[in-house]
């Protein structure tokens, strides 16, 4: 049996649950599959639609987790999330999702294989945020993505994988033909430095993005209005670069498709800073999943710290640029 299959099941579980107390508004579909292990073995990647038909089409908001195995606090962040606003059910997100108002998809654990087998990469070896084909302008060595070997990590592979092809079925199928004005996404991660950073665009060059003056005003409005202090936020550039970044892709995709004069895409990391405890525990350095992940007596009030700034950003998808003023 893979070593991380009752962790894996553990959250499928969840999932099951959410989409019990969740009832009508839930909706539960398998989107694809994980590329193969090498005992032949795949593992389901699934979607949750939440919300009415007609406001996911006009006024949607994503969130995703689970793109590196080993980050399984961001799938626990995003499951707390969904599980407290089905269980309450009296928060004013929730009251805007059952009167249509709001919209949200979901992929809650991109890459299942990668968890059910214990690793950062996919089960063949591949990183998949250095696997979408963007190529850096400067990016760190080997850190940043190589095509050396599977064997060593932030190997960038040579063809998109199975999972990355999810993702952009995920974004052509609910993102790209949007309505909103703002379609907000956050993508859960952890394992980089002591704080929690946001970061938009580019990872992959330091040149700003065409939307950089709208993500500034969105920082602006979740710090001034909603006092989300404690975040750091700006592209990923300006904390390091890479190659294969697959939200850079999409973005770029996206003005492709849609130039400047329509819906804006939006797509935002939150990258969950997981050092803070390092000097009170140095040891977990050396622990696979232990750079990536809390300690365990403040692991439960670090997820429920984020239920409020994914309300916030979520809830970005019913407004308009103006409304930031």
């Amino acid at each position: 049996m893979l070593r991380g299959m009752k962790r894996l099941n553990r959250y499928e579980n969840r999932i099951l649950k959410i989409v019990k107390l969740g009832g009508k508004l839930v909706r539960f579909k398998q989107f694809g599959f994980s590329t193969k292990t090498a005992e032949g073995f795949r593992f389901p990647i699934y979607v949750l639609e939440i919300g009415k038909e007609k406001a996911i089409q006009r006024n949607v908001a994503g969130l995703v987790a689970g793109v590196h195995g080993l980050e399984t606090i961001g799938i626990r962040v995003l499951l707390d999330f969904l599980d407290d606003l089905f269980a309450r059910k009296s928060s004013e997100l929730y009251e805007e999702i059952k009167a249509g108002e709001l919209g949200i998809v979901c992929i809650p654990i991109l890459n299942p294989g990668g968890v059910a087998m214990k690793r950062r990469s996919n089960p063949v070896g591949v990183d998949l945020m250095r696997n979408s084909g963007v190529e850096a302008v400067k990016a760190p060595f080997f850190f940043g993505g190589h095509k050396i070997s599977n064997f060593f990590p932030y190997y960038r592979g040579n063809v998109l994988q199975a999972e990355s092809k999810v993702l952009d079925r995920f974004y052509n199928e609910y993102l790209l033909p949007a309505e909103n004005f703002m379609i907000p996404v956050v993508d859960i991660h952890s394992g980089f430095g002591a704080i929690d950073h946001v970061w938009w665009p580019y990872a992959s060059t330091h040149e700003q993005c065409v939307d950089e003056s709208l993500f500034q005003k969105i920082a602006n409005h979740l710090t001034s209005k909603f006092n989300h202090i404690l975040y750091k936020f700006g592209p990923q550039s300006e904390t390091y670069t890479t190659h294969g970044d697959l939200w850079d892709r999409l973005y770029n995709e996206y003005q492709k498709a849609k130039g400047l004069n329509s819906s804006r895409f939006l797509p935002l990391t939150l990258e969950i800073g997981t050092w803070s405890d390092i000097q009170l525990d140095p040891w977990k350095v050396f622990r696979k999943r232990g750079i990536f992940n809390p300690a365990r007596e403040s692991k439960q009030e670090l997820i429920i710290s984020h239920r409020k700034f994914l309300a916030d950003v979520l809830r970005l998808a019913k407004m308009k640029p103006i409304d930031l003023d």
